[in-house]
């Protein structure tokens, strides 16, 4: 019998992890069941839990995939030369994960269940801190393009990136839960913020 590769292992569990999504923007993470998953997957029941134990367990595999596709997006961003505006910046994060995911909702739903789950709070912060990290080499580089030195356009960035995430945030809830969010104007009003060096960052 031919040998399992890891590639193999780690393109199968990729597999179920998309047809969980897809099982999740339909009806919710609440409302999947692993039998959901199965049947969306074409796959075995044994095939799907010899790669995962339970949902919990594929939903912290999506969150990675997610987000660590935007790392890379970040990461690809910070090597352009010249960089992008930060609110173009956002916009292309906060867009991107919410069209892979297939929404805003299921990201909110992914924060609900980390409140309650310690395993994935663990991993939803580990992958924050990932994408700060990111961040943060994005902005002092953009500082840095506005004429501030590396020590003051590093500590600018820092302190500006946990607000960045909240805008990130701020956005994603907004268009999860009210109607009427207008979500190009929110990204658009962006613009209004005065980033460069030398004036209050907000």
């Amino acid at each position: 019998m031919p040998k399992v590769t890891e590639d193999y292992r780690a393109e199968r569990r990729r597999e179920i992890a998309a047809a969980a999504l897809r099982c999740f923007s339909r009806k919710g993470f609440e409302g999947t069941s692993m039998a959901d998953i199965i049947a969306e997957s074409g796959l075995s029941a044994g095939a799907i839990y010899l790669h995962y134990k339970n949902k919990q367990d594929l939903v912290g595999q999506v969150v990675v995939d997610v987000l660590r596709n935007r790392s890379a997006d970040l990461a690809d961003i910070a090597a352009l030369d010249p960089l992008p505006h930060p609110a173009e910046v956002v916009r292309i994060f906060v867009t991107a994960v919410t069209r892979e995911l297939g929404g805003e909702g299921i990201l909110v739903q992914v924060w609900a269940i980390a409140a309650r789950e310690p395993a994935l709070a663990d991993l939803v912060t580990g992958l924050v801190d990932e994408l700060s990290g990111l961040f943060t080499t994005y902005f002092t580089a953009w500082f840095r393009q506005q004429g501030l030195d590396a020590a003051a356009a590093e500590e600018r960035a820092r302190r500006l990136v946990p607000v960045i995430i909240g805008i990130s945030q701020g956005y994603v809830l907004q268009a999860a839960i009210l109607p009427r969010f207008d979500a190009p104007a929110y990204l658009d009003a962006l613009a209004a913020i005065d980033f460069t060096a030398g004036a209050p960052v907000l």
